[in-house]
């Protein structure tokens, strides 16, 4: 099976010099000048403007780093990608995982993991323990959470005190396989790391067994896997790591919180994060999009900076570092935390885009940093329409509902319909109470109730017991 990094869609004219003369407000926490500026590549948006738009704005407004910036607690994440530009100026060498157990250059194994010199990862291509980028898509997703923070300089990171694991599933081209991909799992659920970012998708049509259970174990091990939804446009339920169970599933949104067209969906996607030209760190002697052969490209478009050491661009590759940077500042604040609870509190906190409540575009919705750390860990109201079909029971034409309803404190839920794309007015189908259901049978309606042609919405509606709901919808159309 072969895997290949995520496509990424170039973004307009690159401006090759950053813009000159805007003012940076010292005093506000970061101070990173590419984190305050905007337009440097022609764009009408902050550069980083996805990290303003989840809730990592200057401490003292209302930020997410007024709760938690991760320097008083290191949290390890592993990067399963390209590999790392562990050299690169704007990655700190404190913010790279270091193996403690292992003594560098002596070619033993020291900690008795089954690899030799493996001091700071792994380079699962070439079976040794240089995790060299050659690529540039594990640096770019990596910077994301790791570049140094409020030094005045380029870009901000999402977490002040990130261990980056480099694992190198992926070649100079891109591309690797699911030989390559599970080890990488395992090794990195075995080495420490509580977050494992995986911005990789599998072209195949199907799931991997073998795939499934190094999520699980890793699952077991405590550890959150967060994935890329990926950039085909297509249902998630055939493709991996995305449809797998056990990961935190994340699709791509723009800058007006929209999914973006190419955004993956399906019943597994569990939230959304920005992917629309991110800007992030360049691997030495990369072009990123060049490499990915994306169409009109012009080599060193996506350059930024006068020693190229920026690169920006587009893909779902880009919203599961935002993930997975948020979680690892939760972990920072409270390390005991399940892989349960972590996907909780990011999903029951995210702010509400495209349709109410999950949908198979956005899932929970998009990411919003302060609120997760803010959010109660055992806490949730679950409430997924998956799908909405005609069908027959006990020899009558109904309407068959499936999907997922539990929660915390879940008190009941309702099935409701409603004419139209929008409806104004709903009528009651059913209501079960006190009970859950998971990825199954949610009930049915007769077809009679629906009176004439043309769109129809319905809703399921989830009830805690003090009240609160949450709701999904689904549609059909009657010919």
């Amino acid at each position: 099976m072969i895997l290949r990094a995520l496509s990424i869609i170039a973004g307009v004219a690159t401006l090759f010099a950053l813009m000159t003369g805007q003012a940076l407000v010292q005093e506000n926490w970061p101070n990173n000048v590419l984190y305050h500026s905007e337009k440097s590549w022609g764009q009408k948006y902050r550069d980083q403007w996805g990290h303003w738009k989840i809730g990592l704005t200057p401490k003292g407004q209302n930020s997410a780093w007024d709760i938690e910036d991760g320097s008083s607690n290191p949290v390890t994440v592993a990067f399963i990608d390209s590999g790392l530009d562990y050299q690169h100026p704007r990655i700190a060498r404190e913010n790279i995982w270091v193996n403690r157990k292992e003594i560098a250059g002596n070619r033993r194994d020291d900690d008795n993991n089954g690899f030799v010199d493996d001091v700071i990862g792994w380079n699962f291509i070439d079976r040794n323990n240089n995790p060299w980028d050659e690529d540039g898509h594990g640096t770019f997703t990596a910077g994301i959470i790791a570049a140094t923070i409020s030094d005045k300089e380029g870009i901000a990171g999402i977490n002040r005190g990130v261990k980056i694991m480099p694992l190198k599933a992926l070649n100079a081209m891109g591309r690797g396989s699911i030989a390559h991909i599970l080890p990488a799992i395992i090794y990195a659920a075995d080495n420490g790391a509580r977050i494992v970012n995986i911005s990789i998708e599998q072209l195949d049509t199907e799931q991997s067994q073998a795939l499934q259970w190094a999520v699980d174990y890793a699952f077991k091990k405590g550890v959150l896997v967060v994935v890329a939804a990926g950039n085909q446009g297509r249902d998630t339920g055939a493709i991996s790591p995305s449809g797998v169970k056990h990961v935190l599933a994340v699709a791509g949104t723009d800058t007006t919180d929209k999914r973006m067209g190419f955004s993956n969906w399906g019943k597994a996607i569990r939230l959304a994060a920005p992917a629309e030209e991110i800007l992030s760190l360049r691997a030495r002697r990369t072009d990123l999009l060049l490499m990915a052969g994306t169409r009109d490209y012009k080599r060193g478009r996506s350059f930024l900076g006068e020693d190229a050491k920026y690169y920006h661009a587009t893909g779902t590759s880009f919203s599961a570092p935002f993930v997975s940077g948020v979680a690892s500042l939760i972990l920072a604040k409270r390390p005991n935390l399940s892989p349960v609870q972590l996907e909780r509190m990011l999903t029951m906190s995210a702010d509400d885009v495209e349709d109410p409540g999950w949908d198979r575009l956005t899932g929970y919705g998009r990411l919003n940093a302060r609120k997760a750390l803010e959010a109660d860990p055992d806490y949730f109201l679950y409430s997924e329409l998956h799908t909405v079909a005609p069908a027959r029971k006990d020899g009558k034409a109904v309407v068959q509902l499936s999907g997922s309803v539990s929660g915390s404190n879940l008190d009941r839920f309702e099935v409701q319909l409603g004419e139209g794309t929008s409806p104004t007015t709903w009528r009651p189908m059913f209501t079960q109470r006190g009970q859950s259901v998971e990825g199954g049978d949610i009930g049915t309606f007769p077809v009679s109730e629906i009176t004439r042609r043309g769109h129809w919405t319905v809703r399921l509606l989830a009830y805690d017991r003090d009240n609160k709901m949450r709701e999904s919808r689904g549609s059909l159309n009657v010919q």
